[in-house]
């Protein structure tokens, strides 16, 4: 391992980012606390990934990019959330086929009432689907159960990439990571929480898709910059055999017209009538809040940037000292 120390400069994403920025949702102190305490009842982290999910700051994450959802609305998202998390941190200490079980049971617990599995996850996951099946839609839920599915499969290929020591060339690795991401299954509780029912025509749509993917990559091209292992930075740095700084460069330029493509096609979208638009409308204005709120996350967090978070956000300069590098490639 070089004991050399990297420097790179962050892409200016607040200057290139044409969405506002809102406060985070009022309820955020009280839900926090109650899903935090609702999480930790069900003893699924060590006391390592305890520690790492307390860096996550989750909450905070759902407070910036649904400010506009009511409180219980909220509660229930901060706990999703929280699941998004657990599912994560727990994946990244098992092996592929550690990995395939502990998915396929997250999905099925959830899309299965009949499903049986004795786990502490799958407790807490049943726990949540029965909070959220009485107040959720059927749209809402067959949509957030379809991004849920691609989820649970695209974490679990993940694993196996993982073990093998496989880093997937670009064009393979950004659906990839348009599901593992978890970032569909967020967008989908857009709809649970603006209490709104997209029909399927909707998502089907070319146009619409082209906005929607637009905010997806936004998001995951952003939050690839905190790392540089088993992300868009490594991919770039080895598919055109680039600096960190030259990677980064180029994720700025991918960021700047994601933007302009998801603002000409949103002007482009077409009419459904007056109320299907006006429930587009609101959808669409929401995911220009998860892009904004996940910025703002990023940096306000210590998940990308550790201590040095403010440090980044006043400079957009970012060091990785080898234990840094080390500690990712573990």
């Amino acid at each position: 391992m070089s004991s050399a120390v990297i420097q790179y400069t962050l892409p200016d994403f607040f200057s290139l980012c044409a969405f506002d920025f809102s406060k985070p949702n009022p309820h955020l102190q009280e839900c926090s606390a109650e899903s935090k305490a609702w999480v930790a009842r069900f003893n699924v982290f060590n006391d390592k990934q305890n520690a790492i999910m307390e860096q996550s700051q989750s909450e905070l994450l759902c407070a910036l990019a649904y400010p506009y959802a009511g409180r219980e609305g909220f509660r229930t998202t901060c706990d999703f959330l929280n699941l998004l998390f657990v599912l994560d941190h727990l994946s990244d200490d098992m092996n592929s086929k550690d990995a395939n079980g502990t998915c396929e049971a997250f999905y099925q617990v959830m899309a299965d009432p009949d499903f049986k599995h004795e786990s502490n996850l799958a407790k807490i996951i049943l726990d949540f689907r029965q909070a959220i099946i009485r107040s959720a839609k059927p749209q809402f839920f067959k949509h957030f159960l379809s991004d849920l599915k691609r989820y649970t499969k695209a974490v679990a290929h993940e694993a196996e990439l993982r073990e093998a020591g496989q880093v997937l060339d670009l064009i393979n690795f950004v659906p990839l990571r348009r599901e593992n991401s978890a970032v569909r299954c967020c967008f989908a509780f857009i709809e649970y929480n603006l209490d709104i029912e997209l029909p399927d025509a909707i998502f089907d749509d070319p146009i619409f898709q082209s906005v929607y993917f637009a905010a997806v990559d936004m998001v995951c091209w952003t939050n690839a910059m905190g790392h540089t292992s088993n992300n868009i930075v490594t991919v770039l740095m080895r598919e055109k055999d680039a600096s960190v700084q030259e990677a980064a460069d180029c994720i700025g330029v991918v960021f700047e017209q994601l933007m302009t493509r998801f603002l000409k096609d949103k002007s482009r979208l077409p009419s459904w009538g007056a109320d299907i638009d006006r429930d587009v409308a609101l959808y669409v204005e929401a995911l220009t809040r998860w892009v904004g709120g996940n910025l703002v996350w990023s940096f306000q967090c210590s998940r990308y940037f550790g201590t040095a978070n403010n440090v980044a956000l006043l400079t957009r300069l970012v060091t990785l000292y080898p234990k840094d590098i080390e500690d990712e490639q573990e």
